[in-house]
């Protein structure tokens, strides 16, 4: 129990044995252990999420929040609800109902009361399922589950005969199980459990997806999907011994048939109101902390820095960032960078559609845009194929905020929430649509038509192809059409490139209509020669000619008016002899 005492005229806590230094509980952050800051650290009481929960009656449970925004934590809090004992330090096994006897919880009535400490809890954490090999990915997983396996041995020696199903969880707690053994084991377990202690275990789930974004980016999706799926239907899916099974995440993906064959578990999103207030701080939690650490004045610093989220309608700061500014002595600063990984974000910016480049610079102004959504994602493997997926997945994540509902249509109003997170963006998500070249070539390129310089382009583009291409290979126009299609593809979030399109009185090669505004329009013609003796200086000339005479840059002229834009256009005549390359921008007169 909390004891606030008088020392020297200077308030100071009291819990247990500690003292905080500098007379006030310190801001819990480095630790999810509920247990052990909701005695030795500021402490916001999210507690009345059980009261929801056991009220809902619901049996399957799904929470898609961004990361640091309080998952895992509420998972260890329901574990120490529901558990009867729990390990401290320095004093052994303990009661768990102490640590909630000061909690709204505890007011809320004795219906919730009695459920305290009457269930065994599994607990499993996938955060950490990140590597690279199919192999060491399962390695890994056979070692999470294997070591809460091993939790329960009592349960399992002692709870069966010495049927197949107990030599199945023996051989998963020692890491010898076959994928097909490690799918079943969370389903036996639970069964292991309920039989040895006649009570129905809660089953907790933290970062569900974890192992599918890991696959999906590293090549072996369909058989971690295959695995999850028989992992979590074994466990969840009318399983009478579980009492209630909870999961978070950051991505909802009932699609896969991962969640679809759960008999339609309660799914919470950041677009549900309910639970909205249980995940992040609202305004009045944030303002009562700042009053707490003597910071009132600092609120509206923090709220322009790390308020601005909306989940279902009620407004939520950054829980992490809060809790760092206060620990750094109220200095703002972009605390939610860097503090984990998203690489399925890092691999879809990349491969942005080119028309989200204008959706993008005005998100970095300020603006809030109409965009494609959906709340859920469908199979990883399509999102980044699919525009609405990859807003829902920003959303999501935490990157962008939706600032209205989603209309019939499926468009969806979004934001950048705060301050904090145009830092954020700009880092994660805009300089990584820029970094397709690590040794800056790709910027070269960038600059070369960015000072209209056909030559130093065309420089680079024969690099390119003296690099690229055997003699062998070279041989029509069709081939150096697909190259520069190919050399040109990463600008694909500077222009809407085309190919083979009617504009004037033909067909042109290729065009480059600018999506920035310091950029020029650009329409190439190709033509290679079949002999080496052929002039390739007059054939580049001969194609920026046609570029004239048939008007190709008729349907960019009429695009840029229709948008009010002044623009120049770019026309470079192309021609080429196996490796040999000619480029021609102005006719002489």
């Amino acid at each position: 129990m909390k004891k606030v005492i008088a020392k020297n005229g200077r308030k100071q806590v009291c819990v247990g044995k500690k003292t905080c230094t500098e007379g006030l509980l310190p801001p819990p952050v480095g630790t999810s252990d509920w247990v052990t800051f909701s005695r030795d650290s500021y402490c916001v009481d999210k507690t009345l999420i059980l009261k929801d929960l056991i009220d809902s009656k619901s049996r399957v449970v799904l929470f898609t929040r961004p990361r640091r925004f309080g998952k895992t934590t509420m998972l260890e809090m329901l574990r120490a609800f529901y558990e009867p004992e729990t390990l401290v330090e320095d004093r052994g096994m303990v009661k768990t109902d102490e640590f909630f006897t000061d909690k709204k919880i505890w007011a809320a009535g004795a219906k919730y009361r009695k459920e305290q400490g009457k269930h065994p809890v599994i607990f499993l954490s996938f955060k950490d399922i990140k590597q690279t090999t199919v192999e060491e990915a399962f390695t890994r997983l056979a070692a999470v589950i294997g070591d809460e396996v091993a939790r329960f041995a009592d349960c399992i020696e002692n709870g069966w005969g010495n049927g197949a199903k107990k030599r199945s969880l023996r051989k998963v707690m020692n890491r010898e199980g076959t994928k097909d053994e490690l799918s079943e084991s969370l389903g036996l377990l639970s069964e292991a459990v309920h039989a040895f202690t006649k009570k129905l275990p809660v089953i907790l789930i933290d970062e569900y997806d974890q192992p599918i974004t890991t696959a999906s980016t590293n090549g072996f999706y369909d058989e971690m999907c295959n695995f999850m799926r028989v992992f979590l239907s074994g466990a969840l899916k009318d399983n009478k011994h579980c009492h209630i099974g909870i999961m978070t995440g950051v991505l909802r993906v009932a699609k896969e048939g991962i969640l679809s064959g759960l008999n339609n578990p309660a799914v919470w999103t950041v677009f549900e109101p309910e639970y909205s207030q249980y995940f992040g701080f609202t305004e009045e939690e944030v303002a009562e902390m700042a009053r707490y650490y003597g910071a009132e004045d600092k609120m509206p610093e923090i709220k322009a820095w790390y308020d601005g989220y909306d989940f279902g309608g009620t407004e939520i700061y950054n829980p992490w960032s809060v809790l760092r500014y206060f620990q750094c002595k109220c200095k703002p600063d972009a605390y939610w960078l860097d503090t984990s990984s998203n690489d399925l974000i890092t691999e879809i910016v990349q491969e942005l559609p080119f028309k989200m480049e204008r959706r993008l610079h005005a998100l970095m102004k300020g603006e809030a845009i109409k965009v494609p959504m959906t709340k859920e994602l469908g199979p990883y493997k399509q999102i980044r194929d699919n525009e609405n997926t990859l807003y829902a997945l920003l959303v999501s994540a935490g990157y962008l905020k939706a600032v209205g509902p989603i209309d019939e249509n499926g468009d969806c109003p979004v934001t950048i929430p705060n301050k904090e997170l145009s830092q954020v963006f700009f880092r994660e998500v805009v300089q990584k649509v820029r970094s397709f070249d690590k040794n800056g070539g790709i910027s070269a390129v960038e600059d070369a038509l960015r000072e209209r310089d056909p030559f130093l382009f065309g420089k680079y583009l024969a690099a390119y192809l003296k690099e690229s291409v055997s003699f062998f290979d070279t041989a029509a126009e069709g081939f150096y059409h697909g190259l520069v299609l190919g050399f040109i593809a990463c600008f694909r979030n500077r222009f809407v490139v085309k190919s083979n399109r009617e504009s004037g009185e033909g067909r042109y090669d290729i065009s480059m209509r600018p999506l920035v505004d310091v950029m020029p329009g650009v329409v190439i013609e190709l033509k290679a020669a079949e002999e080496e003796t052929e002039d390739l200086d007059a054939l580049a000339r001969e194609a920026r000619r046609q570029i004239d005479t048939r008007e190709y840059t008729t349907e960019m002229l009429a695009d840029f008016a229709a948008h009010g834009e002044k623009r120049d256009i770019l026309k470079f005549g192309m021609a080429f002899y196996k490796k040999n390359l000619v480029v021609c921008k102005d006719l002489p007169k």
